[in-house]
């Protein structure tokens, strides 16, 4: 991707997240606004450019939440790997199979971020934090994806935000 699209996306992330996604929260559950863009980015790029993507979106995501420094960009840098490896797999963008990928990609990295609260607090209840918050954001976080990546591919977005490189690779 161009490097104003990651200009653009370090310094609005946040405030777009707080601000903009506080109306569809759903009994205070928030799709995760980065986490559904890394995917795309993966997608559209390839691994090395979406793991440093994923690294900065968390570090900034942790800076801006005051938590664990380094956490959010190390499992949000896995996340851009995978996506993608997978999106090298991928041949239609706006497949509804992403939002499942997706879905999974948010569970997976709640989940290591209760078990991690688990490891350092002692008494966090996992399975009620699985079940009644983790689990719902994930799931609203790939229905999140699946709009984005359908309004992207409807509106030939998508070939004006990759570099010129990866159109050939395409």
């Amino acid at each position: 991707m161009k490097p104003l699209v990651y200009f653009t996306i370090l310094l609005l992330i946040i405030p777009v997240q707080a601000g903009l996604f506080e109306p569809l929260s759903l009994g205070g559950i928030k799709p995760d606004l980065a986490l559904a863009l890394l995917y795309i980015i993966g997608l559209l790029t390839g691994p090395r450019e979406a793991a440093l993507a994923g690294m900065a979106i968390g570090l900034v995501q942790d800076i801006g939440a005051a938590s664990f420094i380094g956490f959010s960009g190390f499992t949000r840098g896995l996340i851009g790997l995978s996506a993608g490896l997978l999106g090298r797999r991928v041949l239609d963008l706006t497949s509804p199979s992403n939002s499942i990928f997706l879905a999974a990609f948010s569970l997976l990295e709640g989940t290591c971020m209760a078990l991690v609260l688990q490891l350092f607090y002692g008494s966090v209840p996992f399975f009620s934090l699985l079940a009644g918050r983790i689990l719902p954001q994930a799931l609203y976080t790939g229905v999140l994806g699946a709009v984005l990546l359908k309004l992207l591919g409807g509106k030939n977005v998508l070939s004006a935000l990759m570099r010129r490189t990866v159109q050939r690779e395409l």
